[in-house]
């Protein structure tokens, strides 16, 4: 590639679930980029006109080394029930068609942070994907650390707070302040990610794709605490505290109880442990030590409340 060659094929796959679908919406919305979505034989997902299809199995590397030939990126988005195998499959065909660029199935926590992968089982089980690109020696990585979701998470409850109940279970005193990124924000972070040119120009101190070459970009909406949260969430439901039932839990007691239920065979166990451990001070609330890239992407701090409105007139379905 010359100096100042861009990617222009991207091939996404699981481009028809929530992340998946914001990272398409805003590859379409730049206008630069040849997308080609990589679906299930069996899949009945529809994609808007000048979007290439390529439908076949999973399980067979020829189809995925086919669809992967000529593709400059290829970003992975898969659900947390997806098969181990099929993120393995994908990158290994990667490497056979000679993709230069992979996005692994990060958009979450800090992959990077040794403590937060040690506490959170399912954070920690990535880095073999990440390892797996660089034995391969064909492609690089890319992983987007978002922190986790933030109208996602506080549309399913998982902040603590309970909309439609009017309840809320705050974690210490609230005060901690967490990195949260919304979805579409994600989604754009990607888009203006790889509208970056591969390679400064001899004179160009901008930023490049290769700046981030098997390494982690770290974006973010807003830094926010679960009492302002609260009241956002609030001011959004025309409500004020004494219409509320509010408890207070610790912090660490929470994470407990999710190891311990987790440890009995419940799986929903780790959700607890990975939504304490981002409330926990020091350890996943803050991308501790880590360069945040919206500055350079181009990316805007977005207004908590503007959000949160959106969120409860989803879950009040106005």
């Amino acid at each position: 590639m010359s100096s100042e060659e861009h990617v222009r094929n991207i091939a996404v796959v699981g481009a028809s679930g929530l992340v998946g679908g914001e990272i398409l919406k805003s590859l379409l919305h730049s206008g630069t980029f040849n997308v080609t979505v990589l679906s299930r034989q069996n899949s009945t997902a529809t994609f808007a006109p000048g979007i290439t299809v390529k439908k076949g199995d999973y399980k067979s590397s020829d189809f995925l080394e086919s669809a992967l030939r000529g593709q400059d990126v290829l970003i992975i988005t898969l659900a947390v029930t997806t098969s181990p195998e099929v993120q393995s499959d994908l990158i290994k065909a990667a490497a056979k068609a000679g993709v230069p660029w992979i996005l692994p199935n990060e958009y979450g926590q800090d992959g990077a942070n040794a403590e937060l992968s040690e506490a959170v089982i399912f954070l920690g089980h990535k880095a073999k994907y990440r390892n797996e690109i660089e034995e391969l020696g064909r492609s690089s990585w890319i992983g987007v650390a978002s922190n986790l979701w933030f109208d996602y998470s506080l549309k399913g409850g998982f902040y603590g707070i309970d909309i439609s109940a009017r309840k809320a279970e705050i974690y210490d005193d609230g005060t901690n302040a967490i990195t949260a990124t919304t979805v579409p924000q994600v989604g754009r972070a990607v888009a203006r990610l790889l509208s970056l040119p591969v390679q400064a120009s001899y004179s160009s101190s901008s930023p490049t794709l290769s700046d981030y070459k098997n390494k982690f970009v770290y974006i973010t909406s807003f830094s926010v605490t679960q009492n302002d949260m609260l009241g956002a969430v609030q001011r959004a439901t025309g409500t004020d505290m004494p219409d509320w039932t509010v408890a207070h839990t610790s912090v660490d007691q929470f994470i407990q109880n999710g190891r311990d239920k987790f440890a009995k065979g419940d799986r929903w166990g780790m959700i607890n442990v990975m939504y304490g451990c981002t409330f926990k001070r020091g350890l996943g609330d803050q991308f501790h030590g880590r360069e945040v890239a919206n500055e350079k992407l181009g990316l805007k701090e977005e207004d908590l409340d503007e959000v949160v409105r959106r969120v409860v007139k989803e879950v009040e379905g106005k």
